[in-house]
């Protein structure tokens, strides 16, 4: 790797923590409250230690791994030039895919919200077109915004959840009781899928200079991240209840429309679209950053701006083809899409570098 494009692994793990906010926000509560009912507002506590095991096997897993290799200059060595690159390309070809699947995301969740007389091509084509910008830069610079952005992220989250806090009903989250395990687990399945996707930043390893403490960086931020995962699910829940968090679209953004803050109706739409808009650029340009990556490690290319476009086309290819209106993109946002997520982050990515770890390749 360059010695200009390099990052500390405290910025590595800012940029997933800030990244993975996209997904968390869009996803919670409805998608917890769906499968756990009632007591889902325990689900993210639920989901932290499986997510633990699941960084902590990949540290294991990459930890004797040199410095410069990403993930895919790790599956070529493990499986070989020939089976390595056609794995590192599938992961590459799901990213690309993914990024669409973000694209519509967020243009979706605008139009439902706050935009209802937009129109899906302009936001998606709109959010594309920055997040190449972004992508075909410099790994460390889009770390480097990541980690400018992250403490007002944190402060804003952290007053809309508190003056959401009144609001909070005791009615609509008790009682609780031991029976209710399976539930509690089964709502913590979409938020653990969420904190998986860190694992496709192993292929931004490369850039990044090791250092023994940062190695444990990680673990803070992931139980941050669940934090706030719990507080806008409990907020939520305790706010409307069960029938109307699963109801409701965008169930979160119906609580905080009218908080009050020091007593007054404060307007706070401006400031939540604000958090969607940065978490979600940061995301997509993050993943079609890692998707060029890929490519330019597959290809022994020079440069990766070169393959940020092509896979910038593919997602928005996907994100005007995968459903006809946002009925039908449900289906894919509720399963198909994390099936295959978790598919790649708790199966395939770990088994291949499992299969280099017994190899004794790095």
């Amino acid at each position: 790797m360059g010695k200009t494009d390099r990052l500390t692994e405290r910025q590595l793990t800012v940029l997933i923590f800030v990244s993975l906010l996209s997904p968390m926000i869009r996803i919670l509560p409805t998608a917890a409250v769906m499968l756990g009912g009632r007591a889902s507002w325990l689900s993210a506590l639920a989901a932290l230690p499986a997510a633990a095991a699941l960084t902590a096997l990949l540290r294991a897993l990459t930890k004797n791994a040199p410095e410069g290799l990403g993930l895919a200059d790790m599956a070529i060595l493990g499986w070989g030039p020939a089976a390595g690159r056609a794995f590192a390309a599938l992961c590459a070809l799901w990213l690309s895919l993914y990024g669409g699947f973000l694209a519509r995301s967020a243009a979706e969740r605008l139009l439902s919200t706050v935009y209802p007389n937009g129109t899906t091509p302009v936001f998606i084509v709109t959010m594309l077109a920055v997040s190449i910008l972004a992508a075909a830069g410099l790994t460390k610079t889009l770390a480097r915004t990541a980690e400018v952005l992250m403490p007002i992220l944190l402060l804003v989250i952290f007053v809309v959840l508190a003056s959401a806090a009144p609001d909070v009903s005791g009615e609509n989250l008790l009682p609780v009781t031991y029976r209710d395990w399976k539930d509690i687990l089964y709502g913590a399945i979409p938020i653990f899928n969420v904190t998986a996707a860190n694992v496709y930043f192993l292929f931004l390893r490369g850039h990044v200079t090791m250092a023994g403490p940062g190695r444990r960086r990680v673990f803070p931020w992931l139980g941050l991240l669940l934090l706030i995962a719990f507080a806008v699910t409990l907020f939520t829940l305790g706010t409307l209840g069960t029938n109307l968090s699963i109801t409701m679209e965008n169930a979160f953004f119906m609580v905080i429309r009218n908080i009050k803050v020091f007593g007054v109706v404060e307007r706070v739409e401006a400031v939540v679209v604000a958090i969607w808009i940065v978490t979600d650029f940061i995301f997509l340009s993050a993943i079609l950053m890692i998707a060029a990556e890929i490519w330019k490690t597959v290809t022994g290319a020079k440069r990766r701006s070169f393959f940020v476009w092509p896979c910038a086309a593919l997602s928005g290819a996907a994100a005007f083809l995968i459903a006809r209106d946002a009925f039908a993109f449900l289906k894919w946002s509720d399963f198909i899409v994390p099936a295959v997520n978790l598919t790649f982050t708790v199966a395939l990515i770990p088994l291949a570098l499992a299969l280099g770890k017994l190899r004794k390749k790095y």
